[in-house]
């Protein structure tokens, strides 16, 4: 079963045009839709003007770095991360991740068919749960197969695969929910969001707004709605997230995408697997909206290449300092240009320098060369799906701020430190380490002296021998990793259950 759709509206659709500001060939729109006059190689930071356009690549004269170009229905979306093969492998990565934890999901659920417990509803329900996470499966591979992920292989010579490593908590479908929460749940969020964008906005900057850039767009029904609303003549939308941005070009373009939901507490048995239909109100049939796959860390644009940044639900979730990602929006924009934020404000920065309060926030706008034009705080409702128990409330923050200076220069954001990067660099010393070193070398033993056969008692008593230690004591700290342990495990879908 495809889950894509082809919809009526799209043989309406004009050939593909570019928008260039007249630097580009007839040639170039033909093959490359996002204008090169915005563009500033991810690598050598070389102006747009040297990337070579092919229909299957982006080259960079200067560097010689090759990024790939995916085509999306009508859409030919660039790959402009700063390490683009090593970007590849890490979504190839998780994507085998995603595989791998599907493929657990299917064999719990056919062990949870055969429990002899099951009543007929039980038996129906994990039934239908199954067959919708096989299917599942099938969409994410269908829509990601443009990305040709399983062509590449992982190189013999590893040693430089951590440049330009991606944030852990970047799963593949990390951020699953915007997609039915932007295209299929109607629930009035969507219209919350853009309300909130419109009220920082004055009415003479509604119509001023393109070039317009939104960072981090995920599944982009934001710049979807303010692209509609304030019909800037060109939109580019950026984010890291390969399936967010695929989905996004296929409904845009007024496709119908097919994708099951499995939502948090389902209400009732039909809730635990929902097959959506997402698509969008009414198809972008113009060509000014364009789709870039990039990290918003390393933003592959020009200097003052956008009248107006956005950055909705963004700012707060950067595995970065905000005092250094703000100078990156400033240098995008020219003298006069605008910054939009939305979203909530929920730090969660090991260093708490980096968590900052709204004032805080502000702050840092007016020291990186902005002047806050307007701020409102409201609560909206937060990916609250009909099809579940659970849903949350935010009070976000929105407010426009207009570049009076520039800030000052942006260096390459690298995931990692140095130290990991550059194996002859030593590594930096602190308690902390020292702490999960000993908490992992305990938890190491204790779980390697599992075989089946041996007790708690006497996983206890070895332990204790080897370090010295009090019986009470470390049969105690034996049980507690266990429990961890055992938690962590789901344990429910395991023999430990016993």
């Amino acid at each position: 079963m495809l889950s894509i759709k082809q919809s009526r509206s799209l043989s309406d659709i004009a050939a593909e045009e570019c928008v260039t500001g007249g630097d580009a060939t007839k040639q170039d729109q033909n093959e490359f839709s996002v204008p090169r006059s915005l563009l500033a190689c991810p690598v050598c930071a070389a102006d747009g003007a040297t990337l070579a356009v092919s229909s299957e690549a982006l080259t960079c004269r200067q560097c010689t770095t090759q990024f790939p170009v995916f085509r999306c229905g009508k859409a030919k979306i660039p790959w402009l991360y700063s390490e683009p093969g090593n970007a590849r492998l890490e979504w190839k990565a998780r994507y085998n991740g995603f595989l791998h934890a599907n493929s657990v999901d299917l064999e719990r659920l056919r062990q949870a068919q055969k429990a002899s417990h099951n009543s007929k509803t039980g038996r129906r329900r994990i039934s239908k749960l199954l067959e919708a996470r096989e299917q599942y499966c099938n969409q994410i591979t269908e829509i990601l197969a443009p990305l040709e992920l399983d062509a590449i292989d992982w190189p013999a010579d590893a040693t430089n695969q951590l440049l330009g490593k991606l944030p852990k908590n970047q799963g593949l479908s990390s951020y699953s929910s915007n997609i039915f929460r932007d295209w299929a749940w109607n629930n009035d969020e969507n219209e919350a969001l853009i309300e909130a964008v419109d009220k920082v906005l004055s009415p003479d900057l509604r119509g001023g707004l393109g070039p317009l850039l939104t960072l981090g767009a995920g599944a982009s029904r934001l710049p979807y709605d303010m692209h509609r609303r304030y019909s800037p003549y060109l939109s580019v939308i950026l984010d890291i997230n390969p399936l967010l941005l695929q989905v996004a070009s296929h409904v845009i373009q007024g496709e119908t995408v097919s994708l099951y939901e499995f939502p948090v507490a389902p209400l009732n048995e039909a809730s635990f697997s929902v097959l959506q239909e997402c698509r969008a109100p009414v198809p972008l049939g113009d060509d000014n909206f364009h789709y870039v796959l990039a990290d918003a860390l390393n933003p592959p644009f020009a200097r003052e290449s956008f009248n107006t940044v956005v950055t909705p639900w963004l700012i707060d979730i950067i595995p970065q300092n905000l005092r250094e990602f703000i100078p990156r929006i400033n240098r995008i924009l020219p003298q006069g240009g605008v910054w939009i934020n939305t979203g909530s404000l929920a730090f969660f920065h090991r260093d708490e320098t980096w968590c900052y309060s709204e004032e805080e926030v502000l702050e840092l706008a007016v020291e990186n060369g902005f002047e806050i034009i307007a701020v409102e705080r409201r609560t909206v409702a937060y990916l609250q799906s009909p099809h579940s128990a659970h849903g949350r409330t935010e009070k976000i923050l929105s407010f426009s701020a207009r570049k009076v200076r520039d800030a000052d220069p942006v260096v390459t954001y690298s995931h990692l430190p140095g130290w990991i990067l550059d194996a002859s660099q030593p590594i930096p010393s602190s308690t902390e380490c020292t702490i999960s070193s000993s908490n992992h070398m305990l938890t190491a033993q204790v779980l390697a002296a599992i075989d089946g056969k041996r007790t708690i008692n006497q996983i206890g008593q070895m332990v204790a021998s080897q370090y010295g230690l009090g019986i009470a004591e470390t049969v105690h700290a034996v049980r507690r990793i266990l429990v961890d342990a055992w938690e962590d495990s789901n344990v429910a879908r395991t023999d430990w259950s016993k």
